[in-house]
């Protein structure tokens, strides 16, 4: 059973998570038109949509907003995969390499992967295996946005994602190579998040199944206890 009593007043946060937002999808862009047909994510490649991988307080905040707004527009739909999210934690929950009752990833760094590991054939709830689209697509954590090309974070580079790239000469891939946040601007907004009490890494199957009453990273209008 979750335990998720906590509420943030996000407005500012998530006012400027879209400005950061911005920022990277410009300079993935950039990216893509540079990576040209060595990138091959397209609708229905799935294979970086299977497996729980961590998420920080930011991207909850994100998907959370991101479940509020297809609720306005789609109830059902919302219903459907927030019942897949349920579904997905009651799996995963068992052992989670933290305080399950908060969804709180310990930092274990080793913990943490022998679980992925364990459960790397999960589907992300928010993957809809019909389209192969993902239903928040628009609020996605960062780590998806920035999946497929070669990034730049924190002076080192993550490669491509395996699918792609395969012909690509050393120069094509470093051409390709995006710093899609240079200022650590989502340092910063995890440090205001991290102000108001919400903190630590979780999962997206944690932060979809929360009910909406009391999630401690659903928006909200007050500020945090």
């Amino acid at each position: 059973m979750l335990d998720l009593s906590w509420c943030v007043a996000t407005a500012e946060v998530l006012a400027q998570d879209r400005a950061l937002l911005a920022e990277v999808d410009a300079a993935l862009r950039r990216g893509v038109q540079r990576a040209g047909p060595h990138l091959v994510c397209r609708p229905g490649c799935t294979p970086c949509c299977i497996g729980p991988f961590d998420i920080t307080p930011l991207d909850a905040v994100r998907l959370r907003s991101g479940l509020r707004a297809l609720r306005s527009i789609d109830a059902a739909r919302a219903e459907r995969l927030q019942g897949r999210a349920r579904d997905a934690w009651r799996r995963l929950e068992g052992d989670f390499p933290g305080s399950a009752g908060d969804a709180r990833l310990d930092d274990d760094d080793e913990a943490r992967e022998r679980f992925f590991r364990r459960h790397a054939g999960e589907p992300c709830p928010a993957l809809d295996s019909t389209s192969g689209w993902c239903e928040l697509y628009a609020f996605r954590p960062l780590s998806c946005r920035t999946f497929g090309l070669p990034v730049r974070t924190a002076g080192i580079v993550l490669g491509p994602c395996s699918l792609g790239f395969r012909t690509a000469q050393p120069a094509e891939i470093v051409d390709a190579t995006v710093e899609p946040d240079p200022d650590d601007r989502e340092g910063s907004l995890l440090a205001s998040l991290a102000a108001t009490g919400v903190k630590g890494d979780t999962v997206v199957a944690a932060v979809l199944a929360a009910a909406e009453e009391g999630a401690r990273w659903e928006p909200c209008s007050r500020p945090h206890p």
